[in-house]
């Protein structure tokens, strides 16, 4: 899980480790700043998108 200004570093690192495509889930920037609340709430709006990456689909 990234936020969106490292997409770009993300992608070129996964391409330097050999993983060119590395599947991740983007967050908006910044998230330091946000409270409990607010992480309680984005976490919610990306939980699917992340348990898809972590198990296999079938």
């Amino acid at each position: 899980m990234i936020t969106e200004p490292f997409q770009g570093l993300a992608a070129s690192f996964s391409a330097t480790v050999g993983m060119p495509g590395y599947h991740n889930v983007m967050v908006p920037h910044p998230i330091a700043s946000k409270d409990e609340a607010q992480l309680r709430k984005l976490a919610e709006q990306v939980a699917d998108s992340v348990a898809a990456q972590l198990v296999p689909a079938g």
